[in-house]
């Protein structure tokens, strides 16, 4: 081989020798998020999952019973080995993007909706702004995005809605990307805080694409859940069943479930939480401020599940790609880690598993306000 060729041919040495170390690593994690989860392994094959909701209220698409618990309780129950109630807590014009579901039987659809899933997940590896390598390798140790398959959640659309606006918003397109954005609709209770990061940052354009779009949706669910669909929702996100009280879920809710006073001390710890956020989202650079409002967003989520704590993922890529603060890298590695998800594997965690949140937000923030003090110029960072 000629010598002007060896330049070209080691580095392609270098690139296979790369992604064979990330194929060995990741298949490591896989292996271990499968240990991890064995008991309940068997329910990403036959379906009996969360799907059943989301198949049932494929099914009623365009009708009003979309919150009428005892509809939904009667569509879902022949889908249902041991039958139970699963209510519909989305916005109605999701169901109306759910409806194509309902052209296939059960299992088909089953299959089908984790296709989608899986290709959600390839999309968000794509687009998410951070080395692919470490995309994937966190993907692949992520406990929470492996239950994600295994209860047939729907997570992985909207951080795929969120990766696709992120990359339009670090191109420029703010107005699009905050278009993109509206889509997080889907579960907004994961993105309540976002309205600090606008404001804070002064993302106006982000925010009049995000408005345009909302706009829009909401028009669509008036349009798919009649003009009164709101009471009727209100009326679902009361019943107890939509959110039980306990203390693994990975939110302040789930922090305080069992104190008495509950309510009281989940209203406290919410202004705690988007205090630091907001004193980071002002302080600190716009990698940080991204990470602590989706870290923020998941406490303040009065219904959210293991699943969702998948959301951590990008927030620990973005303090792990670019760390800026003394403390970002070991936080970020820790969160992709599946130490920081044991707790909620225990039968009995010594602490409430969702103090592990509040503490990482803690963290970043007391870093950020560290170094905000040490070096001035530091809170205009951007």
């Amino acid at each position: 081989m000629p010598p002007a060729h060896l330049p070209h041919s080691a580095s392609r040495r270098r690139v296979i020798g790369k992604w064979l170390l990330v194929s060995v690593i990741g298949l490591l994690g896989l292996t271990v998020n499968a240990y991890l989860k064995w008991p309940v392994l068997r329910y990403i094959v036959h379906g009996d999952n969360d799907f059943i909701g989301f198949y049932a209220v494929a099914e009623m698409a365009g009708s009003a019973d979309l919150y009428d618990a005892g509809a939904v309780l009667r569509t879902e129950t022949p889908l249902c080995e041991i039958p139970r109630f699963l209510p519909y807590v989305r916005l109605p014009f999701y169901a109306t993007l759910l409806s194509p579901l309902r052209l296939w039987r059960y299992q088909h659809a089953y299959w089908v909706w984790q296709s989608v899933c899986f290709l959600a997940l390839l999309g968000f590896i794509w687009f998410w702004p951070a080395p692919r390598w470490m995309t994937i390798l966190a993907c692949c140790w992520s406990v929470p995005l492996f239950d994600c398959f295994i209860v047939g959640r729907d997570v992985l659309l909207v951080l795929v809605v969120l990766a696709a606006g992120l990359s339009l918003f670090r191109r420029g397109q703010y107005l699009a990307a905050g278009c993109v954005l509206s889509l997080c609709l889907i579960k907004y209770n994961l993105f309540l805080p976002l309205p600090l990061l606008i404001v804070g940052k002064r993302l106006w354009k982000l925010g009049m694409g995000f408005l345009a779009g909302g706009a829009v949706l909401l028009a669509a669910s008036f349009v798919a859940g009649g003009w009164n669909w709101p009471l009727r929702y209100l009326g679902t996100l009361r019943l107890p069943a939509t959110t039980p009280e306990s203390g693994g879920l990975p939110n302040l809710h789930g922090l305080f479930a069992t104190q008495p006073n509950s309510l009281l001390w989940q209203a406290i710890g919410a202004v705690v939480v988007l205090g630091a956020a907001w004193l980071v989202i002002r302080r600190a650079n716009m990698t940080q401020a991204f990470a602590v409002t989706l870290i923020a967003g998941l406490l303040v989520s009065y219904h959210a599940f293991f699943g969702d704590l998948f959301i951590l993922v990008p927030a620990a890529l973005f303090l792990v790609s670019a760390p800026t603060g003394d403390l970002d890298l070991p936080i970020g590695i820790f969160l992709l880690s599946p130490i920081a998800y044991v707790p909620y594997l225990l039968p009995k965690a010594p602490l409430p598993p969702a103090s592990i949140v509040v503490g990482v937000l803690l963290l970043v923030a007391v870093s950020v306000m560290w170094k905000s003090f040490r070096l001035p110029a530091f809170r205009n960072a951007s």
